[in-house]
């Protein structure tokens, strides 16, 4: 564990229309930004003989700590602290970090008498509160594992930052606790257009689904809830593993007989008017053996809709970590399918990213 480090008062530099002495580029780069304007921003530097071990945004050159943190600054807008190597003269010798050690476990600020570690304090950047968040500050971002904040907790999510737009932030199964993160839903998924979803395949694999509904519904919002089946002004039909108590829930409309994957028709003819169209993604915190309903008659292991709609996957070419993959439920009543994940041949799990 990191021993306590005194905080030394706050470091300020200002400049107006002059430069500091690092180099020359930097300089030239630095002049142009600030120009005409006060340049003013604050660090705190007590941290000297130690590295927070986390995610690396960007490796730039550097010529001092001081040169470090103020390209922290200036150069990524999603930077919060810095990593300075003091012994790597030449190379890329400063880390830019995505967050800062109060938000890390305590273990993460490791003693090392190569590194300085510096903290942003002005201006203050706050962790972005969504993919898109991110995409938008930073449009070069790449997918991969980011740090968001919900209901003022730190949540470590996927980022897909390129297929359709990206900016669809995938939710792990630690986040999805009844009583913690209430907001998660409502503050992840804004356009209820689209939800993207990756299958977890026995082999392997991963493949992608690209959820929306049908060309005939293009008004009719998806319906992405959490830990209920109660949406406004309306209670859709109640997973069967709902006694599991954690669980998102995904409602295509009721009112059409399926949904768009990759741009593809996903129909059944339910033969009479149901509101059973869902997917249900549970975390399954307790390990609990999934409910047996349909367990008779394993039919929609080979066909109906849950087949059709695993069969549009396209191949990933980068994979998520496991954490992201939920046992699923899915039901379209009326002779479209009841199936859970647990019994699928082919795949084992779903994970869900909202937009």
């Amino acid at each position: 564990m990191a021993k306590e480090v005194r905080r030394e008062p706050c470091k300020h530099w200002s400049l107006r229309f002059g430069p500091i002495l690092l180099n020359f580029w930097f300089v030239i780069f630095l002049n142009f930004h600030s120009f005409g304007e006060g340049f003013n921003f604050c660090f705190d530097g007590s941290k000297e003989g130690y590295r927070l071990d986390t995610k690396v945004i960007k490796h730039v050159h550097a010529e001092s700590g001081l040169d470090c943190i103020l390209q922290c600054r200036l150069q990524e807008i999603l930077c919060r602290s810095a990593n300075f190597r003091k012994t790597c003269e030449g190379q890329e010798n400063c880390e830019l970090l995505e967050s800062v050690d109060s938000e890390e476990p305590a273990e993460s600020l490791k003693n090392d008498e190569n590194f300085d570690h510096y903290i942003l304090l002005q201006p203050k950047r706050k962790p972005p509160i969504s993919c898109k968040d991110i995409l938008t500050k930073s449009a070069g971002a790449t997918s991969g594992l980011y740090k968001i904040s919900v209901d003022n907790k730190v949540v470590t999510v996927y980022c897909e930052m390129v297929l359709h737009g990206g900016g669809f932030t995938f939710i792990p199964k630690s986040a999805v606790k009844k009583g913690t993160l209430p907001n998660l839903v409502s503050q992840l998924f804004t356009n209820h257009a689209e939800v993207l979803l990756y299958i977890q395949k026995k082999n392997g694999s991963q493949i992608h689904t690209h959820i929306r509904q049908l060309k005939e519904q293009p008004q009719t919002p998806l319906i992405v809830l959490q830990n209920t089946n109660s949406g406004p002004g309306i209670t859709y039909s109640s997973p069967q593993n709902s006694f599991m108590l954690d669980y998102l829930y995904l409602s295509t409309s009721i009112y059409a007989n399926g949904f768009l994957s990759n741009y593809m028709e996903v129909k059944y003819n339910p033969g009479s008017r149901t509101i059973t169209r869902y997917f249900a993604f549970f975390p399954n915190h307790r390990e609990q053996k999934p409910s047996t309903s349909h367990d008779h008659d394993l039919v929609y292991e080979t066909r109906g809709v849950a087949v059709d709609w695993r069969n549009t996957g396209m191949v990933l070419t980068e994979r998520i970590p496991s954490n992201f993959f939920y046992l699923t439920e899915m039901h379209y009543g009326a002779g479209g399918c009841y199936t859970s994940s647990d019994r699928w041949v082919e795949a084992n799990g779903t994970a869900i990213g909202l937009r």
